[in-house]
Formats: C-alpha cells, structure tokens, sequence
C-alpha cells in the first residue's frame, strides 16, 4: 500500500509574530536558506520517494501557497482549500475523504509543513518502519528524546517496547505544566510528540466515527458538496461553520486508550535531528551564535550585548548593553521580549487583535496568483505600491471607478494594455491609466517585473477592481 503524504499548512504561528501572521504564516518563513518551510516540506516527500501531495491550506494563503510550489516546480496532487481555519483534525479528515473517495484507500502521511527534519538514515528507517505497521489499520507516530522539561511540547507515554526498538503507544498528553513536565522528563517513560503521523485513510475515518463523529458528519458534508477547481477543491463552507475546532492530538490521539480501538497503535523514536521551530530560540538554531551568544540576522549592529537574538528585516537594529533580549524587527511592526519569557510571546500576540487587527493580520506585502505587492506609503487621496510581476503572468484586465493610476517601470519589460491600446515599456519608462478605462500588465519575459504604482483619488479599496478579463477565474471570484 502506497504512502500519501497529507502536508498540513495552515496555523498563524503566534510565537514567531511578527515575521508570521494569519496572511502570512509560518510554513512559508524562509529559515536561514534560500527555501521556506512549506518548500523544505514538500522536498521531504519527495526524497521519501512517496506519490504526490495533497496539501491542506486556508483559502486565503491560496496564492502565497501556489507561488511557493511553483518556484522550486514541486507539482501537487490536490490542494484542499479550507474556507476558515478549524485545526488539525479538520483538516486531515477533509484530506483522507478526499482521497478515499478518488484515489481508495491510502497510508496517510501526515506531516506538519512547518517542522524542521534532518533527512538522515534514522529517518527513512523509521518512514518505512512505520509504513508498514500502519497497514495493519493503528495509528504510528515519531517520538523524539525529551531533552529537558519542557511545556511547549505534547508528550507521548510509550508502552512494551519491540525486539524492534518501538513500542506500543500507551497514551497522548497534551502540554503539560511545569511541575507534570520535570515529572514526565525524570520518569524515562515518554517522548515530545513529533506531530507526525500515518495512519491508513480508512482507520482514520474509524477511529473519528468512535471519537469525533461531528467532525466527521461536518467534514463528509463539506467534501460531498464541494467543488474542484483546477488544482484546488474547495470544501462547502457552510458545512464547516459547525465542525468542531479541534487538533489531531484532542480529537483522536489522546482517546486512544478508551474501547472501542481495534487496533494497536505505535510510537517509533525518532533519533534525527527535530524541531517544531516553534520559537525564535529554536527558530535561529540552525545559526551559529556569536562569541557573546547572540543570534543575529539582518542589519544589526551591537555594542556590550549578550545572549539575544536580534532580527532585522527591513530597518538596521542597533543594541547597546543589554541582555537575554529578543527583538524582531519587521516594515509594521516590532516585537522586544525577554528570551528567558518567550513561551509568553504568544498571550501577547492573542490581545493584538483587539487592538490592531490589520497588524495581527497581515503584512503590508500582499500575494496574488501573478505575484504581490507592497504597499509604500498612503494617505488621504493617495497609495504607493510597489507591484512585482512574476514572469509569464498578468493582472486582469479591469477598470477601476474611484482612482487613477501611474506606472513607473523600475526593472523588467511591461506589456501594457491602455483602453484600445498595447505598448511595452523598459526601465524608467511611464504611463497614466485614467479613471474608468480597462487596462491590464503583463510580464511576458523571463524575469520578474518590478513597477511602482501611483494611485490618485477617493478610493483605494481591492473591492474597486472590477476585472473583465482574468486568466486565474477571479471574475467570479475574489
């Protein structure tokens, strides 16, 4: 039986705010190399020599996610489009529907898209370990040595163990407080839940009817009504509005002791190198500190400082005389901590909404299926943007009531579209769109194309585009 990877990316990655927001999330963070973690993800499967993915993300992150795969020429089976975020179960159940129902019965390869993994031996020792006992319909996950006590982490109490080296899985523990944290490290009996699962498609729907139906019943609904487009399917919203929001961890795995389980279920160590990345510490690790134990990116500049992790990536940051600090600096906003409080970044990130949900949100970059744009400045009758054009891709052709517009081509070679007109304009080349006249920008070269867009006007709002012509279908959608 063949392995389907199901590569789960959605999460807002609270703890690395502000680098990631709910439009700009985690998985697709660059972490110290030219590839994001979706990226390095999708690479995974491939080395494992597995059949293509399905890819679980928020409608929203559509064309983020398509821009990511597409510059590394990583094709997909499918990317399911989740219409509002409802956690890991959701999401899984919607992928092992999908797949149940056009491809039969699959091992389901769940897998986190934004974890670190070294690629070693160990590791496709246990894949194909775990492969195999998964055809006999349980449910196997990775753990991985607790190294110190440690509340970020779900917690896995292992049972008999193998002649084989794995054990039976005795009982999932959510995060744990510290006193239950320094118990479990002490006792030698668990591992840190590595968030990795396979599990045939199947047994997965069995196990949610005994512990989970709503899920199910919700999910069975949404998939039934749902509608392919193109590369995307798009789950029924309205179907999801009831489903519970839960992870795979509370919905099933922590469960799995109660009758009713006909399976045995395993837990395999997993000795590579792993981390969730779910904290600057842990983000930066893959860098090496400086001689004061600083971890530094970007423009940074520092005098007397001492264990802190400074990141920079749009203004230089200069530090003077301080200690055990964090500090990320993004074009909107700026996150200064205590490194020995990180684990609290994230009860300060849940009050941002209530008081700027734009910064909670979104960057100012913005992605669209031709590329993305960053706004640069804005007032009352007037916004700057800055519009990178992919090569071989176009904007729609469309016309706006509210606004005029001035183009300034700052690299690449510009197609434009001017009412009944086409031009092509170089570098430091111009043109004005009036209000009301259709127009359209195309890149039809090899390199990207880069212009800074002059809006005049009342109006400035995404919903004044009214598009004629769009070769990604967004006349009828958004």
């Amino acid at each position: 039986m063949k392995l389907k990877p199901v590569i789960l990316a959605g999460g807002s990655g609270k703890r690395l705010w502000p680098m990631s927001r709910n439009q700009y999330p985690k998985p697709f963070l660059t972490n110290n190399s030219q590839t994001s973690l979706i990226q390095n993800t999708v690479k995974r499967s491939q080395n494992l020599g597995l059949a293509l993915p399905v890819i679980v993300c928020n409608e929203q992150n559509r064309f983020l996610l398509t821009n990511h795969l597409n510059s590394i020429s990583a094709p997909v089976e499918k990317i399911l489009l989740e219409p509002f975020p409802k956690n890991t179960a959701p999401a899984l159940t919607l992928a092992a529907l999908y797949l149940l129902r056009n491809f039969g019965d699959h091992i389901l390869f769940s897998m986190p898209s934004d974890h670190f993994i070294e690629e070693d031996e160990n590791f496709f020792e246990v894949v194909d370990t775990a492969s195999k006992l998964a055809e006999d319909g349980g449910i196997v996950t990775f753990g991985i040595d607790v190294q110190t006590p440690d509340v970020n982490f779900g917690y896995i109490q292992k049972g008999d163990s193998t002649k084989n080296n794995y054990y039976e899985l005795k009982r999932f523990h959510e995060k744990p407080d510290s006193k239950t944290a320094r118990r479990m490290h002490e006792s030698k009996e668990f591992f840190w839940n590595s968030g990795m699962f396979l599990v045939k498609a199947s047994s997965w729907i069995h196990y949610l009817k005994i512990h989970s139906p709503r899920i199910l019943e919700a999910c069975e609904r949404s998939i039934q009504n749902g509608v392919e487009d193109g590369i995307f399917f798009r789950p029924e919203s309205k179907s999801l509005n009831d489903c519970p929001s839960k992870s795979i961890d509370h919905a099933v795995m922590e469960n799995l002791e109660f009758p009713g389980n006909i399976f045995k279920n395993w837990v395999i160590p997993l000795k590579s190198v792993w981390s969730d990345l779910g904290s600057w510490g842990s983000f930066m690790s893959s860098q090496n500190p400086d001689k004061s134990n600083n971890l530094l990116h970007g423009e940074v500049i520092t005098d007397s400082v001492q264990n802190s992790i400074l990141i920079s990536d749009h203004r230089t940051i200069a530090a003077s005389h301080v200690d055990n600090l964090i500090v990320v600096e993004t074009p909107d906003a700026i996150l200064v901590a205590d490194r020995n409080q990180e684990h609290r970044i994230k009860d300060l990130v849940d009050k941002i909404p209530a008081e700027n949900t734009a910064i909670f949100e979104s960057h100012k970059k913005e992605f669209r299926p031709w590329g993305h744009y960053e706004i640069l400045d804005s007032g009352k009758e007037f916004q700057v943007k800055r519009l990178t054009v992919l090569p071989k891709h176009a904007l729609s052709l469309q016309i706006h009531h509210h606004r005029t517009e001035h183009w300034v081509i700052v690299s690449g070679v510009a197609t434009i579209t001017r009412g009944s007109e086409t031009m092509t304009l170089k570098k430091n080349q111009s043109t004005y769109i009036p209000r009301g006249v259709q127009h359209r920008l195309e890149n039809d070269e090899g390199e990207n194309l880069e212009i800074i867009e002059v809006q005049s006007g009342s109006y400035f709002g995404e919903d004044d585009i009214v598009r004629l012509e769009d070769r990604y279908d967004r006349t009828s959608r958004k």
